[in-house]
């Protein structure tokens, strides 16, 4: 009989969570059968074009849960976020609880309702599992269940992501590029600042950013007070977001905060330097030989115009990136980690 698995995710789109969830079903053993359990949204078309088996409930909630549980005869619950984790522990099923953590919000680093709400859920929970150091280092309670953490990162395979643009040339058609959602984590208003100062220096430079989110409105808006019409491109979600990094030549992200900060990799695997916020996980993907962790808005367009104006600096730093995306290659030993959590 095999064992069955719910990936308890509280969100509704497809995006670097997801995606994440959906690897680890997708790789997993035989040995299992996984449920992806999730309210009704955009996600499911991502899941039906993945062929992963889904549940749909009402609303992120305990009765929904139990519901679940009782529907699939359910034997461990693998909880992708602080809500989906808390309801799990309040659910009071006598089952294995994993808890992944994929972001370090900015409310982790003191004491309120939700951080001690976790805290007192975390003791119902088996393993908590984090994309970067940084969630541990900056949850305020993380001494109190120190020995229930571990740091996996993210699941990253060179080969799956260069194999989506292998069958095409792909011509340079922008300067710079992030993909990520358009959300305060990712301070795409900073981005486009950014890109204002560089356009100063180069009139015609063209960017692209690739995802959709709460903060398209605004993000437009503000392309347009900048006089940015010319030089940003705003592409929405993409099923295949690796063409536009392959049309690229940078790669930017300004985040605020960051969980692993997975395009950043995705990034250097194609040979994008990737110039960077200096938070979360970015700091184990990201060094000076393959782009720049910044933290200040001075040092982004210096590091830009430093790649965008020097062919030497640039090629070295491309070459670099490569390389350092395959020292981070880490699939294989990823999912056997995973695995082994649920025996």
């Amino acid at each position: 009989m095999k064992k069955v698995i719910i990936h308890l995710i509280n969100s509704i789109s497809f995006s670097g969570l997801e995606n994440v969830a959906c690897d680890i079903i997708k790789n997993s053993s035989s040995d299992f059968k996984h449920i992806y359990v999730t309210q009704d949204g955009p996600i499911i078309d991502s899941l039906k074009e993945k062929n992963i088996s889904y549940e749909i409930i009402n609303k992120m909630s305990i009765k929904e849960l139990k519901r679940v549980i009782k529907k699939y005869n359910v034997d461990i619950i693998h909880a992708h976020d602080f809500t989906a984790s808390c309801i799990a522990a309040m659910s009071f099923a006598k089952l294995p609880i994993i808890s992944h953590l994929h972001h370090n919000a900015p409310w982790l680093k003191k004491v309120n309702v939700k951080t001690i709400l976790y805290l007192l859920c975390s003791f119902r929970i088996k393993k908590i599992l984090t994309v970067s150091k940084a969630i541990e280092n900056e949850y305020v309670f993380s001494k109190f269940i120190k020995n229930k953490i571990e740091c996996i990162g993210n699941p990253i395979s060179v080969k799956k992501i260069r194999s989506r643009v292998s069958d095409k040339n792909y011509e340079k058609q922008y300067d710079i590029c992030c993909v990520g959602r358009l959300t305060d984590a990712k301070d795409p208003i900073r981005w486009l600042n950014i890109i204002s100062e560089v356009k100063k220096q180069i009139p015609n430079i063209k960017c692209a950013w690739v995802g959709d989110g709460e903060l398209r409105e605004l993000f437009k808006s503000k392309i347009n007070e900048l006089g940015l019409e010319e030089n940003v491109e705003l592409l929405g979600f993409q099923k295949n977001p690796y063409i536009y990094m392959a049309a690229s030549k940078i790669y930017l992200q300004t985040s605020a905060w960051e969980g692993f900060g997975l395009t950043a990799f995705e990034a250097l695997s194609l040979g994008l330097p990737a110039i960077v916020s200096n938070v979360g996980g970015l700091p184990m993907i990201v060094d000076d030989s393959c782009g720049k962790l910044c933290d200040s808005n001075k040092e982004f367009i210096e590091s830009i115009m430093m790649l965008l104006t020097d062919d030497n600096s640039y090629n070295i730093t491309l070459n670099n990136s490569i390389k350092k995306s395959e020292i981070l290659d880490n699939v294989d030993l990823y999912f056997n980690t995973i695995t082994s959590y649920y025996f």
